[in-house]
């Protein structure tokens, strides 16, 4: 299937950006690989827009030249055809480490190549890798920081992705009552997400507590006076992740401990969606957070959020200790882990960074009460 003009564009940007990387480290050639698992699925996929079903692939890109999409299976092949905005001849399936070499084995001796994330390769390929006597640079930092500048059909599909994630949410806000469990409100959830087009996603929640503590559904009921949060990251229709957490109180007097943790949560989250301008570093966005956690008495968790992308997370953790500079367009996810020494909650939105700022709140829906008697009065408003 031809690609659109808009793909093509696209490609052609991403194709750009690899040659100049290969151009300011003096490389021959760059290739990916990927598997398909959440956090380890980017390369492959932002290379050629073709999502993974199994297994690992990779890519190949000469300097001035398309990428070559090298794939395990015949049934891959056909399906990357159909999707992918690679032109069919670039599409190769067989023995995905004998066509890699052949490809690496067309290069000058000695050649500089570059790749992502080495560490995510499998020893056996690494050793035949180091047989060729080519020299492999690792691209992983370079190619995170000129990525996260998304253009604006990239920013246009988190949008979109956001969008659906309020969707399931409104989904599945009625279903929120006494006695149903966690399953039943998670299996409609993704059943949902399915249905409407995402590609991927992973979908926890947490009715017990530490409220701070996401998992997958278990067979718990929701209680009476209890708390249900809901966590959908999820790829949307062309595989950009996106991330809402909504904590719905079944009752006004509900978890007193929790609502006041959302107090403080809704503080950071504001504190640091702040210093998400262009030019700041991760690092300040995690600092600020920080402060604002440690002037309430309570506790910071694991971490504060991540990037967004093609990949869940894509490759960015918010920390303290994160030095990488915010470009414009670039998509963060803040979930403050706010914890006490009997409770915590969790709470998160998706922000898009923009030039001298502020940045945009991409999930900007059902951000005030989190009673589930207010909510569905403002779902019903709609």
């Amino acid at each position: 299937m031809a690609p659109s003009a808009e793909f093509i564009l696209e490609r052609d940007r991403r194709a750009a950006l690899f040659d100049g990387i290969m151009a300011d480290y003096d490389l021959e050639a760059v290739f990916l690989t990927s598997t398909a698992q959440q956090t380890c699925q980017l390369g492959v996929k932002y290379m050629t827009h073709y999502p993974l079903n199994t297994r690992r692939s990779f890519t190949f890109q000469r300097k001035g030249e398309l990428p070559f999409l090298i794939v395990p299976t015949v049934g891959q092949q056909f399906h990357a055809k159909l999707v992918s905005w690679l032109p069919e001849e670039n599409i190769l399936a067989g023995n995905i480490v004998a066509v890699l070499l052949e490809k690496l084995g067309s290069l000058p001796a000695g050649a500089r190549v570059g790749w992502n994330e080495p560490d995510e390769l499998p020893v056996a390929i690494w050793r035949r890798l180091q047989e060729t006597g080519l020299v492999f640079v690792d691209i992983t930092d370079e190619f995170r920081l000129r990525r996260s500048a998304k253009s604006e059909l990239e920013v246009r599909w988190t949008r979109e992705a956001g969008e659906l994630a309020i969707r399931s949410f409104e989904h599945i806000l009625p279903m929120l009552r006494p006695g149903v469990t966690e399953r039943e409100v998670i299996g409609a959830a993704e059943g949902f997400l399915r249905a409407n087009g995402a590609q991927d996603s992973l979908v926890l929640c947490r009715s017990e507590k530490p409220h701070s503590f996401i998992s997958r559904a278990k067979d718990v009921p929701i209680a009476p006076d209890g708390v249900f949060v809901y966590s959908a990251e999820l790829a949307g229709t062309e595989g950009y992740w996106t991330q809402i957490i909504r904590p719905v109180f079944m009752t006004r007097s509900a978890q007193p401990e929790a609502q006041e943790i959302l107090k403080v949560i809704r503080t950071a989250e504001a504190a640091g969606a702040a210093r998400i301008v262009p030019g700041n570093r991760i690092a300040d966005v995690s600092l600020a957070i920080d402060a604002v956690v440690a002037e309430s008495g309570y506790h910071t968790g694991v971490w504060s959020g991540h990037g967004m992308g093609a990949d869940l997370g894509n490759g960015v953790d918010i920390g303290s200790s994160n030095p990488m500079v915010i470009q414009p367009n670039m998509v963060l996810t803040l979930h403050p882990s706010i914890v006490s020494d009997t409770d915590g909650l969790l709470y998160s939105n998706t922000f898009l960074s923009r030039e001298g700022g502020p940045c945009e709140n991409t999930t900007d829906r059902y951000t005030g009460s989190q009673v589930w008697e207010d909510l569905m009065d403002e779902m019903n408003s709609r």
